[in-house]
């Protein structure tokens, strides 16, 4: 493809980047041209699993199985929703907050310029505790004949010697009891009467009354990184019902006790030794500016008295086996799934130290975390629609709830769609390879777990989060109903605009420096409608770089709303939370079925087999692959250009639409958009033409692309190298010609332009 010189028109940069409504205006008339929803010709999409075709393998795997304990004898019925439990076969499971270990509010110690801090301050020193050393994953208590269990589950265990857990036990609520936590805890909750310490050392069971202590049968498992107790029956009966709580924090030396925190690790002078409290329910951690879920956690260790944290364990219920229902919250809650990938354990640095900007894999787990939002009108077994909402750079998967409720509302429960926000493996992954890996996990395991319509599912999100509608929406066109971009630049990191070269400091292993622009890429928005909006004075993505993009579209001829805020910045606009015109421009239309016409850019250093990422497939072409001497230059694409005159696309009207938005929501703003006006069917036509460049490979559904039920049709292909073309979907018997000479189903083209013709044999 031959690109445009790259102008802003009459526009100048200076005049994109004055204040006036009047320059705004001026902007708007030379510059937006806009979308609008797409008109999908009606043909039947293809579902795969509760996935749509076009997502790449990694979305398509199983989520892997976590190892159990050797001498675990119940199920693994632990909740997906944290802050959440239920009873099944014998046990109640407890699924705790992930990465919320933060303990009180004390002295601010790290890195101050965190984006999304949590409330806690404690943080972990330095070697195995890997800045997450005592998180507490999971926990479970179960009943046999003889015994009853005591599990936890960690985040993280590289070194069994490190977390320490201490369980209280409110055994008969007739009695006092004492408030006091044994063993350096530092904590208090009226009416305990027992505790069971557990450590990497062993398990102490303590009676709070006399002070007695009885050492417990006790493992560790490093692979499922769970410590087990067993309490015989014989030593403590369970009756009735007990109030159980659990705290978590650093093992001293001996593994008897817990460890000081001292003021340069974040504590107070007289505040716990406990990093993290299990029990706490969703509800008790509301999401107002919680990014980790540990707000109310940090209060009741900022005063020691964790009694509001307790689950009810029913002995009875455990005894009979009842099974409850897997808990499903409706409005905003975090789950945690299980990656095909482990980069290791912990936080890379600890949360407080972590590089805010650094592109690499910051959370390293096999379980990683993310937020959803279930509308009120969610019920199992139903397909509600999905949007991905990306989060910003330096912020984390509860963006959206922390900050952002009223858009996040907006979109759940006002377009009545499932609302998922990844975590990404950390604040800055720009969505590139184990960050877009956790993309296309979560979604595979929401829609297998929740149920959602694959067939409708937008892409968005802000600053950061635009930028990825940008790269994942235009490199897997097929998958996206719609993308919506929120002050989203239209390149990685640094380079806002397509002419600004990498800096020459730039990490060259950073996956900035493997990719050139989403500009190049905008051909592939053909069938996928964008809605992109922007503030005029943005500081940190200038206006002139979505401007760009928003032009290249209108050349192109292809749907898109653009809205500008002349008095928006990039900071301000996110914190009003106030996203009206856009947030009311997402649709819940299908994403597009086979068309006849597809362009597709693509950038073959992005491309990871071993995650499993990367595009491969969009429509009726797929095994998409580039020459090597594409794939070997920093930033270049590899294109194709099919279009199938056997099923021809209907025939449009391109219109253009100018306004001015009047509320101020925020603040009064501008759009223009340009939409299609469908027109009459084109009766087809035996001719298919393919322009490649640097294209190695690729597969061509010929019965998709309405080749197959013709007696006879020609394939045009121009190629700048040699391509090997593979004809799937070819009717029995047909036979195929290369430039006059046979050729059989894979079809090996020079350099250069070529015909293959397809004929049907005739019957008898």
């Amino acid at each position: 493809m031959t690109a445009p010189p790259r102008t802003l028109g009459h526009v100048s940069i200076l005049d994109l980047t004055l204040l006036p409504l009047r320059i705004a205006r001026h902007v708007a008339d030379a510059v937006l041209h806009p979308a609008a929803p797409a008109h999908a010709p009606p043909a039947e999409l293809v579902v795969v699993d509760g996935m749509p075709e076009g997502v790449p393998p990694a979305a398509r795997r199983p989520e892997p199985r976590l190892p159990v304990p050797s001498n675990w004898p119940f199920g693994e019925e632990f909740p997906r929703t944290c802050g959440t439990g239920r009873l099944a076969g014998g046990a109640l499971f407890w699924t705790d907050f992930l990465y919320d270990d933060h303990g009180a509010t004390g002295v601010p110690v790290g890195d101050l310029k965190i984006q999304a801090p949590p409330r806690g301050t404690y943080v972990y020193p330095d070697g195995p505790a890997a800045g997450n050393g005592a998180d507490l994953f999971r926990v479970a208590i179960g009943l046999t004949e003889t015994d009853t269990w005591w599990r936890i589950d960690w985040n993280t265990l590289v070194d069994p010697s490190v977390p320490i857990a201490l369980f209280t036990f409110d055994t008969d609520p007739s009695r006092a009891g004492t408030a006091d936590w044994p063993v350096g805890a530092g904590v208090r909750s009226e009416g305990i009467d027992m505790a069971l310490l557990v450590s990497g050392r062993g398990a102490t069971l303590i009676d709070l009354t006399t002070r007695a202590t009885t050492p417990m049968e006790h493992s560790v498992d490093t692979q499922s990184r769970s410590f087990l107790a067993r309490i015989p029956r014989s030593v403590l009966e369970p009756t009735g019902s007990w109030t159980v709580r659990l705290a978590a924090g650093l093992a001293n030396a001996a593994g008897d006790g817990f460890a000081d925190v001292p003021a340069e690790r974040g504590a107070l002078p007289g505040q716990p030794n406990v990093y993290n409290v299990a029990f706490r329910t969703n509800a008790q951690e509301p999401p107002h500016l919680n990014f980790w879920s540990d707000s109310a956690q940090a209060e009741a260790l900022g005063h020691g008295d964790v009694s509001a944290f307790a689950a009810t364990v029913p002995w009875a219920r455990l005894a009979a086996r009842d099974t409850e229902p897997e808990p499903v919250i409706t409005g905003p809650s975090t789950r945690w799934y299980v990656s095909s990938v482990e980069l290791g354990q912990g936080v890379a640095g600890g949360l407080a130290a972590y590089d805010i900007l650094s592109t690499k894999p910051q959370f390293l787990g096999r379980v990683q975390p993310y937020s959803i939002c279930l509308p009120s009108s969610y019920a199992p077994g139903g397909a509600l629609p999905l949007t991905l909402l990306l989060h910003s750079l330096s912020l984390g998967q509860s963006q959206f709830a922390a900050i952002d409720p009223r858009l996040l509302h907006e979109v759940c429960e006002g377009r009545d769609s499932v609302v998922v926000t990844p975590l990404a493996r950390g604040p800055s992954s720009w969505y590139f390879d184990t960050g877009e890996l956790d993309v296309w996990e979560v979604w595979a395991r929401v829609a297998e777990q929740l149920g959602t319509d694959p067939n409708r599912t937008v892409i968005s999100g802000y600053s950061m989060g635009g930028y990825a509608a940008y790269k994942l929406g235009l490199s897997y066109p097929q998958v996206f109903s719609q993308a919506v971009v929120l002050a989203g630049p239209p390149a990685c990191g640094v380079r806002l605009l397509p002419d600004v070269d990498i800096p020459a400091d730039l990490d060259p292993d950073s996956p900035c420096a493997r990719e050139g622009d989403t500009w190049k890429l905008l051909v592939n928005a053909r069938w996928l409608p964008y809605v992109i909006a922007h503030g005029l004075v943005d500081e940190l993505v200038p206006f002139a770089s979505a401007a760009e993009q928003v032009l290249e579209l209108d050349r192109l001829g292809y749907r898109h709303r653009f809205t500008v805020y002349p008095l928006e910045d990039h900071i301000a606009w996110v914190l009003q939370d106030k996203f009206e015109d856009p947030i009311s421009h997402m649709e819940t239309a299908l994403r597009q079925a086979d068309p006849g016409h597809i362009t597709f850019a693509w950038y073959p250093q992005l491309v990871r087999a071993d995650l499993g990422i990367g595009p491969h497939q969009v429509w009726w072409l797929s095994e998409l692959t580039a020459d090597p001497s594409v794939t070997a230059r920093r930033g270049a694409v590899a294109e194709v250009d099919a279009r199938s005159y056997a099923r021809p696309d209907p025939t449009h009207t391109i219109r253009h639409h100018r306004g001015v938005i009047p509320h101020f929501d925020p603040t009064p703003g501008l759009y223009s958009e340009l939409d299609w006006q469908v027109g009459r069917p084109v009766a087809p036509l035996p001719y298919l033409t393919l322009r490649l460049t640097g294209v190695a490979s690729l597969a061509v559904d010929v019965a998709r692309a309405g080749l197959a039920a013709l007696p006879s049709s020609t394939i045009t292909v121009a190629t700048d190298v040699a391509a090997r073309i593979t004809l799937a979907g070819l009717p029995a018997g047909a036979s195929v010609q290369l430039d006059g000479q046979p050729a059989g189903a894979t079809v090996a083209v020079p350099a250069g332009r070529h015909r293959i013709t397809l004929a049907r044999r005739a019957a008898g």
